[in-house]
C-alpha cells in the first residue's frame, strides 16, 4: 500500500484523544474510586457510565462526545475515503479473513454512504446501502 498524505493526516488525527475532565475509566470497584477522585467529580455529583468502561459527568461525557464528533467531521473533510479504506482494511486484517466488513463500514460512518461507493473494494461481501 502507497502511503499518502491523507493516510498520514488521518493516523494523526485518529491518534488525537480528548481531555478527559470529569471523566475517567474503570473496570473495578477500586479503579472507579480512585478515578472519581481523581476526575475531581464530588460525591454530589451524578456520574453516569458509557461503553468501554467510561464513566463521568454528564458534561464531561459530552465533552468526549463532541471531541469524537469534531475528529470525525475533520477526517471527513481532510481526509480521501479510499486511503482510510486502505488504511482499515491493512488495520483490521481483512486480506486474511476474506472480507473488508470492518474497513468499509468506518468509511460509511465517516464520509456516508455516497461517498463510500466510490470507494474500490476488496473481498467485499457486505453491500453499501439498499440492492436491487
Amino acid at each position: 500500500m502507497q502511503t499518502s498524505s491523507t493516510i498520514r493526516r488521518y493516523r494523526e488525527l485518529t491518534d488525537e484523544q480528548p481531555i478527559l475532565n470529569k471523566c475517567f475509566f474503570a473496570f473495578s470497584k477500586c479503579q472507579f474510586e480512585n478515578g472519581k477522585r481523581e476526575a475531581g467529580i464530588g460525591d454530589n455529583e451524578k456520574i453516569y457510565q458509557d461503553n468501554y468502561g467510561l464513566y463521568g459527568t454528564k458534561e464531561g461525557l459530552e465533552a468526549v462526545y463532541a471531541f469524537y464528533n469534531e475528529r470525525s467531521k475533520r477526517i471527513a473533510t481532510e481526509c480521501n475515503p479510499q486511503d482510510v479504506y486502505d488504511y482499515e482494511f491493512a488495520n483490521y486484517e481483512c486480506e486474511l479473513i476474506y472480507d473488508d466488513e470492518d474497513a468499509i463500514q468506518i468509511v460509511i460512518d465517516l464520509f456516508g454512504e455516497e461517498q463510500a461507493k466510490t470507494v474500490e473494494r476488496r473481498y467485499a461481501r457486505t453491500f453499501i446501502g439498499k440492492t436491487a
